[in-house]
C-alpha cells in the first residue's frame, strides 16, 4: 500500500510540473509579443504610446527577459528627451534583470546598456565616465563578435575624445570606423565629424575631402536629402572661411537649389542669409541688397519672424553703407516694430492660453453641476415610483405573514412533541456512553503509569551520559585548539626563519656579485684611468669595460625583481592573485583585460608596479571600505595604460580625508611614469580610481 501511494504522489507531482512549465512557456511567449508591440510603436514614431504601454505592462511581466527589454526601452525614451537621470535609472534596471536571459540576448542588451550609459554621462558632461562605458562596450562587442555595435562604441568614443579636446585620438578612431565598418550611418557620421575636426583646425581643404565623401553617401539615399543639404552648406562654409568666394557662392547655390526642389523653406532661408552675409562682408552691396530683399519677401510669406528681423537689420546696414539714411531709417522702424510685435505676440499667446485654460475649467464645472442636477431629478422620480411599489408590497407581505404565523404555531407544537421524545432517547444513550468512557479512561491511565516509570529512568540515564560526553568533547576541543595554535606558531617561526635565511642568502649573493664582477670592473677602470696619460690608446678598452659593467648592473637589477613577476605571464599572475583574495573573503571581484597579449609583453618593472598598485588598492578595500563588490579594468589602448578600480563600499570625503601611506605610494609610482591619478569617492557611494600611464 505505501509503495502504491508513493507512485501516485510522484505521478501527480510530475503532472503538476509539466503544467507549470507549459504555463510558463505560454506566459513567456505572450510577454515577448507584448514587448515586440511596444518596440513597434517606439520605432514607428509613436514614442508616447510606447512609453505609456510600457509603464502599464512593466508591473504585469513575470520573466526577466521582458522586464529587462522594457526597462531598456524606457531608458531610450528618456534619453531621447535628455532626461539623463531617468535614462540611467532604467538602464541600470535593465542590467539588473538580464541574468536569466539567454547568453546572446544578454550580451547584446549589456552592450546597448553600456552605450546608453556612455551617452547619458556625455550629456551630463562626465566625459571620462562616458569614455569608460564606451571602452567596456567596445571590449564586450569585440569579445562576442557584435561588429556593428563595436564600431558604434568606437564612434561614440571618438565623439567623447572630441569633447575632451583629444582630436588626434578622435581622428584615429573615426578613420578606423571608415576603414572597417560596414554601416553607412557610422561611416557618414565619421566623414562629417572628420570634416568638422579639420575645419576647426583651419585645414579647410582636407575638411572638404571628407565632406565630399559624406555628400556622395547622402546622394545615394533619397531619405538623406536634409543631411545632404547640411553637408553642402558646411562645404560652402569652408570655402567662405578659406576666402574662396566663387566656390562658396557656387556651393551655396547648389544647396539652395536642392532646398527649393524639396520644399525645405527654412534651409533655403538660412542659405540665403549666408549668401547675403558673404556679399555684405565682400562689399558687394547691390548683390547683398538683392539677396536680403528676396529673403525678406519669402520670410514674410512663410511667417519666419527671426529671418524677417535679420533681413531688416542687414538691409538697414546696407542702406546706411550707401548713405541712404531715409531707407535705413525705414528698415530700422520696421525692425523695431517687428521686434515689439514678437514680444507682444508672445505675451498675448501666453494670456490667451491662460484664458482658454480658465474658460475650459469653468465650462467643465458647469457641465458637472448640470449632470448632478439631472441625476438628482431622475433619482427623485424613481424614488416616488419605488415608494408606491413598496407600499403595495408591504400590504401583501403583512397578509402573508399573518397566514405564515398560524401555520408556524401549528408546526411548532408538533415539533415540540417530537423533540421531547428524542431528548429522552438521547439521555439514555448518553448514560451508556459515559459508563463506557469511564472504563476506557481507567485502563489507559493504568497502562500510562506502568510505562512512565521505566521511561523516566531511561531518560535520566541518557541525560547523564549526554552531559559526560559533552564535557569530554569540550576538553578534546580545547586540547585540539591548543595543538593547532602551537602548530601555527611553529609554522610561522619556520617561515620567518626561512625568509630571513633567504634574504641573507640573497644579500650575500648580491654582495658577492657586486664585489666580484662590478667591483672588479670598477677597479680595473680606475687603474686604466690612472695610466691614461701614458697610454691614450686604452680609451677604447675603458669604454668596453664600462659597457660590460653597465650590462652587469642591468642584469643584477632585473634579478632583483620578484620571481613570480619574472617567470609568469602578468595577466595569469594577477588573475590568480584576485582568485586567492576572493576565495579568502566574501567580496566578489570582477576583472577584465583588453588586449592581454600586449599587457603580458609590457616591461617587467612596470608590471611589478601595476601588481603592487592592485595589491594596495585591494588591501585598502578589504580593510576599510566594507564593500561586497570590486570591479577592475586594465586596458592597453593607443599606447596608453588605463587602470580603472571601483568598489561599492562606504567611500570617503576626498575634500576632508588626507591620503594615507598606501595611496601616497601609488601616487608616487604613477608620477614616476608621468601618469595621472584621479580619485572619485563620496560617503556611502563607493570609490572609483582612474589611472592613465602613457607608454611613450
Amino acid at each position: 500500500m505505501p509503495f502504491k501511494l508513493q507512485n501516485i504522489i510522484a505521478y501527480l507531482f510530475s503532472c503538476y510540473c509539466t503544467i507549470c512549465v507549459a504555463q510558463t512557456h505560454i506566459s513567456s511567449e505572450l510577454e515577448d509579443k507584448q514587448v515586440d508591440s511596444i518596440y513597434h510603436y517606439f520605432n514607428s514614431g509613436s514614442t508616447k504610446k510606447a512609453y505609456n504601454k510600457a509603464h502599464v505592462l512593466l508591473h504585469t511581466f513575470k520573466t526577466n527577459k521582458a522586464i529587462a527589454n522594457t526597462n531598456l526601452l524606457l531608458a531610450y525614451y528618456h534619453n531621447n528627451y535628455t532626461a539623463v537621470d531617468s535614462s540611467i535609472y532604467y538602464t541600470n534596471q535593465a542590467l539588473s534583470h538580464k541574468s536569466i536571459v539567454n547568453d546572446s540576448l544578454a550580451n547584446r542588451l549589456t552592450i546597448l546598456a553600456y552605450q546608453l550609459l556612455a551617452l547619458n554621462n556625455k550629456n551630463k558632461g562626465l566625459y571620462h565616465e562616458s569614455k569608460k562605458w564606451h571602452i567596456k562596450g567596445a571590449e564586450l562587442s569585440e569579445k562576442h563578435k557584435e561588429t556593428n555595435l563595436y564600431y558604434t562604441h568606437l564612434h561614440g568614443l571618438a565623439s567623447t575624445y572630441i569633447a575632451l579636446n583629444k582630436t588626434e585620438e578622435a581622428k584615429k578612431l573615426f578613420e578606423k570606423c571608415i576603414t572597417y565598418s560596414n554601416d553607412d550611418e557610422i561611416i557618414l557620421g565619421s566623414y562629417i565629424n572628420l570634416g568638422s575636426i579639420y575645419s576647426s583646425l583651419l585645414q579647410y581643404k582636407i575638411s572638404n575631402i571628407y565632406l565630399q565623401k559624406a555628400k556622395a553617401i547622402c546622394q545615394k539615399d533619397s531619405s538623406k536629402i536634409q543631411a545632404l543639404i547640411n553637408v553642402i552648406i558646411n562645404i560652402g562654409d569652408n570655402y567662405a572661411n578659406n576666402d574662396e568666394i566663387d566656390n562658396a557662392i557656387y556651393t551655396y547655390g547648389e544647396a539652395k537649389k536642392i532646398s527649393l526642389e524639396n520644399n525645405f523653406q527654412n534651409l533655403e532661408l538660412i542659405i540665403s542669409d549666408k549668401l547675403g552675409t558673404l556679399f555684405y562682408n565682400k562689399q558687394r552691396n547691390d548683390e547683398a541688397i538683392l539677396i536680403y530683399a528676396n529673403t525678406l519677401t519669402k520670410a514674410i510669406n512663410s511667417d519666419a519672424l527671426n529671418i524677417q528681423m535679420n533681413s531688416y537689420l542687414m538691409l538697414e546696414k546696407l542702406a546706411a553703407r550707401k548713405e541712404d539714411y531715409s531707407t535705413a531709417y525705414t528698415y530700422s522702424k520696421r525692425y523695431s516694430k517687428l521686434k515689439d510685435s514678437i514680444d507682444n505676440l508672445q505675451t498675448k499667446q501666453e494670456i490667451n492660453r491662460l484664458e482658454v485654460k480658465f474658460e475650459t475649467l469653468e465650462k467643465e464645472k458647469t457641465i458637472k453641476l448640470l449632470k448632478i442636477e439631472n441625476l438628482n431629478k431622475t433619482l427623485n422620480i424613481k424614488n416616488k415610483d419605488a415608494a408606491i411599489e413598496k407600499y403595495e408590497l408591504q400590504k401583501a407581505i403583512i397578509t402573508k405573514q399573518n397566514e405564515n404565523e398560524v401555520l408556524q404555531l401549528q408546526n411548532h407544537a408538533e415539533k415540540r412533541k417530537n423533540e421531547i421524545a428524542l431528548l429522552k432517547e438521547k439521555e439514555q444513550l448518553k448514560a451508556l456512553e459515559l459508563d463506557r468512557e469511564k472504563t476506557i479512561k481507567y485502563i489507559v491511565l493504568g497502562a500510562f503509569f506502568i510505562l512512565l516509570v521505566p521511561t523516566i529512568g531511561l531518560l535520566v540515564i541518557y541525560y547523564q551520559k549526554l552531559q559526560a560526553q559533552s564535557l569530554l568533547n569540550l576538553k578534546e576541543k580545547e586540547v585540539n585548539t591548543q595543538r593547532v595554535n602551537s602548530l601555527k606558531k611553529d609554522q610561522e617561526i619556520k617561515i620567518i626563519k626561512a625568509s630571513i635565511r633567504g634574504q641573507d642568502l640573497e644579500r650575500k649573493k648580491i654582495a658577492q656579485e657586486m664585489h666580484d664582477s662590478i667591483g672588479g670592473n670598477l677597479a680595473a677602470i680606475k687603474l686604466q684611468f690612472s695610466q691614461l696619460t701614458n697610454h691614450p690608446d686604452k680609451v677604447q678598452l675603458i669604454y668596453s669595460q664600462l659597457d660590460d659593467t653597465y650590462e652587469q648592473v642591468r642584469n643584477l637589477s632585473h634579478n632583483l625583481l620578484p620571481k613570480k613577476i619574472r617567470e609568469n605571464d602578468f595577466v595569469s599572475l594577477i588573475t590568480e592573485y584576485i582568485k586567492t583574495v576572493q576565495d579568502a573573503s566574501n567580496v566578489k571581484i570582477n576583472i577584465n583585460f583588453y588586449d592581454e597579449e600586449k599587457i603580458n609583453s609590457l616591461n617587467k618593472i612596470l608590471q611589478n608596479e601595476l601588481f603592487s598598485i592592485c595589491q594596495e588598492l585591494t588591501t585598502n578595500t578589504l580593510k576599510y571600505a566594507e564593500a561586497d563588490t570590486i570591479d577592475i579594468q586594465l586596458d592597453l589602448l593607443n599606447a596608453c595604460i588605463f587602470f580603472v578600480y571601483e568598489d561599492n563600499g562606504k567611500g570617503f570625503d576626498t575634500s576632508v580625508t588626507t591620503l594615507g601611506i598606501g595611496l601616497t605610494n601609488i601616487k608616487n609610482r604613477v608620477k614616476d611614469y608621468h601618469g595621472t591619478l584621479h580619485i572619485d569617492s563620496k560617503i556611502n557611494r563607493g570609490t572609483s580610481i582612474n589611472i592613465e600611464i602613457p607608454l611613450e
